[in-house]
């Protein structure tokens, strides 16, 4: 039994992002998100993209990045693990990919978005 809601959720990766390529071609990248649900309680959802967002998740995301994860499905399954206990699980499914910075970034105060430096003459607009 499965359901499906659209959800953003805010956290950081736990591990690097995994591409996959399965024979049918069509790549999509997992990774599992952190957050802090209630009092400092971490809660973890997986989390599947598809196509050029999965593949810019998997080259630029690292373990620890902050990231928000928009307009995603949430699906929920229930199941029987290997000693007979039925466990629920959630996932995230595609939705759009904003990347917030790094740990190390946020916490030597450094900016987590680029800096241009070009003169307006550079400036094609």
């Amino acid at each position: 039994m499965s359901s499906m809601f659209q959800a953003t959720i805010i956290g950081r990766l736990t591990k690097d992002p995994e591409q996959k390529v399965p024979a049918s071609g069509n790549a999509y990248t997992r990774m599992r998100i952190a957050w802090t649900q209630r009092k400092d309680e971490p809660g973890y959802i997986d989390a599947t993209l598809f196509g050029k967002t999965g593949e810019i998740a998997s080259q630029y995301l690292r373990k620890g990045s902050h990231i928000c994860i928009a307009g995603g499905r949430i699906e929920w399954r229930e199941y029987e693990d290997k000693d007979g206990i039925k466990r629920q699980s959630y996932s995230i499914t595609g939705g759009d990919l904003i990347m917030l910075g790094k740990k190390d970034e946020e916490d030597s105060g450094a900016s987590a978005k680029p800096t241009l430096d070009a003169s307006d003459d550079d400036i094609p607009f």
